[in-house]
């Protein structure tokens, strides 16, 4: 008779255990996978009256391929704040005379482009 008993009340006790209680998270910890292929960065004063404020503009490209990938022109304040954004296809970098070279020298051409985006004010009037 105690063995009848016995027996439910295990299966009672062992089914009400809670090994977790409902009001806490499960912490899942995601590696985060760069797609950042190519990167240049440059800073500016803020134009405001204080001269030692500036912005950060970044150029990145991103993607499986550089020729693919998709470009982005950011504007970052000196708190870090995103001002300006613009995203586009990173085959617009490509400048005329490199549109008919094969795939390899368009994407040497746009490494070369990245890297001296920001030694011409022409090339910032994107941002406006």
């Amino acid at each position: 008779m105690r063995l009848g008993l016995l027996i439910p009340l295990v299966v009672f006790l062992s089914s009400c255990s809670n090994d977790q209680k409902p009001t806490e998270f499960q912490k899942h910890t995601v590696p985060i996978k760069s797609d950042v292929l190519l990167e240049s960065t440059a800073k500016r004063p803020s134009g405001g009256s204080n001269i030692e404020k500036q912005e950060e503009l970044r150029l990145t490209i991103s993607g499986k391929t550089i020729l693919e990938g998709t470009a982005t022109l950011k504007v970052i304040d000196h708190y870090g704040a995103e001002l300006r954004c613009k995203t586009f296809p990173a085959y617009q970098l490509i400048q005329k005379d490199y549109r008919t070279a094969n795939s390899a020298l368009r994407e040497v051409h746009i490494r070369e482009v990245v890297q001296n985006y920001f030694e011409k004010e022409d090339d910032l009037a994107i941002l406006k």
